[in-house]
């Protein structure tokens, strides 16, 4: 696949390809994405970047995450950079808003930037076709929070966290609870808590519990508030995030109950904020910095190898339950 290929295909001249690609400034915005896109379809990379992939080093990871807007992983980006200047590497981060097609976008825009690795968090992947693009091109990668058998992951025992709180949810004396999680669909990490949620009730002997998904942000505190106003309503809420967690507090205040009085939440992530709350918030709280950092020496090690990592290269680190003070006895 060359220039002229993809200059025909999205109707511009050469010249205006090779400006998207190394002159992106020099480029409408309403242009670079166009001519990204047919780049993408077409599988094409830039030949110097090629050239430049297959005989020498950049000395740049790529890093690819849902958003920064979630403190979870800008955590993880700290302790990632950290040890990619440790190594003698820089970074170069993109934001994927939770959307497939920006995960693409990102790992075409870096493997034509010439990077020599990635780490990423993918929405699915089983499904990704980042991640299949990425097998094609031989680059090494680790795979952040995500738990897959075909791909080298660094996450935590996300089913195994929230499996432990309902049981402690159980011996509190709590029957009535509800998960409160992100889209299912655009997180593997969210469908890894959604199952320990249901194994930890039908191990309790409870009956299926709720799952209710709402928006990372937008409706997130309107759903819970409705949810907590219905009708034999929860005792207990188990987040999928800590943010989750913390809208949850403001949805029980919304509808009349104190936290833990009236009602125990329970996020995960365990993110800094939490605990400059009143009340301080309970969590599975797993190890950011570690996991952004064990991803690059992982990453590092297969770079220096010239191989990519194989599956059983990855990583579960510990997890542990930060008790603060929005859990309490029904």
């Amino acid at each position: 696949m060359s220039i002229q290929d993809v200059a025909r295909q999205a109707g511009v001249s050469v010249a205006t390809v090779s400006r998207v690609f190394n002159l992106p400034d020099k480029v409408t915005p309403a242009t670079r994405e166009h001519v990204e896109q047919v780049a993408l379809a077409l599988g094409y990379l830039p030949n110097a970047s090629a050239r430049t992939l297959r005989t020498q080093r950049s000395r740049v990871i790529g890093v690819v995450l849902p958003t920064l807007l979630n403190p979870v992983f800008a955590e993880c980006l700290q302790g990632l950079a950290q040890a990619a200047v440790a190594a003698g590497y820089a970074i170069l981060p993109f934001a994927t808003d939770y959307q497939i097609a920006q995960e693409d976008r990102a790992v075409h825009l870096l493997l034509a930037g010439n990077v020599d690795g990635m780490v990423l968090v993918v929405s699915n992947p089983a499904t990704s076709s980042a991640l299949q693009r990425l097998a094609e091109a031989g680059l090494p990668y680790v795979l952040a929070y995500n738990r897959h058998p075909d791909h080298p992951c660094v996450s935590v025992d996300g089913e195994q966290a929230v499996a432990e709180r309902v049981a402690h949810l159980v011996s509190l004396g709590h029957r009535r609870i509800t998960m409160v999680s992100g889209q299912l669909a655009a997180s593997d990490r969210a469908q890894q808590r959604s199952r320990g949620f249901h194994s930890g009730m039908a191990a309790a002997g409870l009956p299926v519990g709720r799952v209710l998904e709402v928006p990372f942000i937008e409706t997130a505190v309107q759903d819970v508030t409705a949810l907590l106003q219905g009708l034999d309503r929860p005792t207990a809420l188990i987040c999928s995030n800590d943010l989750l967690a913390i809208r949850s507090i403001r949805a029980a205040h919304l509808a009349g109950l104190a936290v833990p009085r009236d009602l125990s939440v329970v996020g995960f992530d365990g993110i800094a904020l939490g605990e400059d709350l009143t009340p301080m918030l309970s969590t599975v709280a797993q190890p950011n910095a570690d996991i952004g950092r064990c991803s690059v020496q992982l990453l590092v090690q297969a770079m220096a190898s010239g191989t990519p990592l194989a599956p059983d290269a990855g990583l579960t680190l510990p997890h542990h339950f930060r008790t603060g003070e929005s859990c309490a006895p029904a």
